[in-house]
């Protein structure tokens, strides 16, 4: 039985590219050329390219002609994917650039997602790095401290030699790379000044889904503890991502309504702390008149204001470098669970008042 006229067409170019010692981008015989030799239609001649297309055998540029295409040798496109809680607000696109600088220095391509801390924005994101097989991931790791969220995927991960590094906290189960602050440093840091400036009465707002705000908490309760307070006497609220928009301002609204109210408040990161002063402002008080108030991050928030916040600092695009060169070390050295641990520093503004001691 007679091949149909584009399976001819097909195999004619098959036996050209066997038969010629052809290297990738090579040009083929041109549409025209091969309708006339054949007295095949030029449509028949571009159905059979269409097919080659498909099989990868041959690539096509209007106005040019169609060109081998070598499967072989043919540089595969190194790709690094980084999943974090947000990409375009508050301090992750530093800590991106940061990520950046280090992955275009090494000519590898920038994938990125994000998750709004939804495991299950997570779990689509994982699914997809490990379907498509990238190269290595930088990871911010969703509620990390209500649960280890979507470990299946991240034992596929391993399972498939995906190395990855996990960024800002991480699931102590999987013992993984990371690069973190030392958020319970910094939390004793921040409580410690205000110690330092007299301040007994401290209130403390922290974040309770991710482990950022437990070890900031627990670093507030060890600082009141060295200085003779109660930690279990404080005023404390706690709060997850959830209620991000309405907790922090209510909270310190509720705090102030206390009879014994506090003159000062550890606040979780820059972004609560604006609400916060908001609250303090609305009840007719002044920052840091009435109230002293140190936070996290040290974004840009903390001068955006007309009160100039105390900060902890959090180093945003050295963090996103270090998480980087962490990956790359696994990628071409092999170097198993490379760990960079920030130590803070608080940086001082116009947010705190020292008390005259009695």
């Amino acid at each position: 039985m007679k091949k149909a006229k584009y399976q001819q067409i097909i195999d004619y170019y098959k036996d050209y590219i066997k038969h010629h010692e052809l290297s990738d981008g090579d040009l083929l015989p041109s549409e025209s050329d091969v309708a006339e030799e054949f007295n095949f239609s030029r449509d028949t001649v571009r159905r059979a390219l269409k097919e080659l297309e498909k099989e990868k055998v041959v690539s096509r540029e209007r106005g040019k002609g169609t060109f081998f295409k070598d499967e072989q040798n043919t540089v595969k496109e190194k790709r690094i994917a980084v999943i974090t809680t947000y990409l375009s607000n508050y301090i992750f696109p530093n800590i991106i650039s940061g990520i950046e600088e280090v992955v275009s220095s090494k000519h590898y391509t920038l994938n990125l997602a994000n998750t709004d801390n939804d495991p299950n924005k997570e779990r689509k994101h994982l699914r997809k790095v490990i379907d498509n097989q990238v190269d290595g991931l930088i990871i911010e790791p969703t509620k990390s401290a209500v649960d280890t969220h979507n470990m299946d995927l991240y034992q596929e991960l391993k399972e498939k030699n995906i190395p990855f590094v996990m960024l800002n906290a991480y699931y102590r189960e999987l013992d993984p790379s990371y690069a973190i602050v030392n958020d319970y440093k910094g939390g004793y840091k921040a409580t410690q000044y205000l110690l330092q400036l007299g301040h007994t009465n401290i209130a403390g707002i922290f974040k309770e889904d991710d482990l950022q705000g437990i070890f900031r908490l627990k670093g507030f309760k060890k600082a009141l503890s060295d200085y003779d307070l109660d930690p279990e006497a404080a005023d404390i609220g706690t709060y997850i991502t959830s209620q991000i928009s309405s907790y922090p301002y209510h909270c310190m609204d509720k705090m102030l309504s206390h009879q014994n109210q506090p003159t000062a408040v550890v606040c979780y990161n820059d972004e609560i702390a604006v609400d916060v002063v908001k609250a303090i402002i609305d009840n007719g008080l002044k920052v840091p008149e009435d109230i002293s108030v140190v936070s996290f991050d040290d974004s840009i928030l903390a001068t955006a204001t007309n009160v100039r916040l105390t900060s902890v600092r959090h180093p945003k695009e050295e963090l996103g470098r270090h998480a980087a060169r962490l990956l790359f070390n696994m990628i071409e050295i092999g170097i198993e669970k490379p760990r960079f641990l920030y130590d803070p520093e608080l940086v001082v503004r116009d947010s705190c008042k020292e008390l005259r001691r009695r």
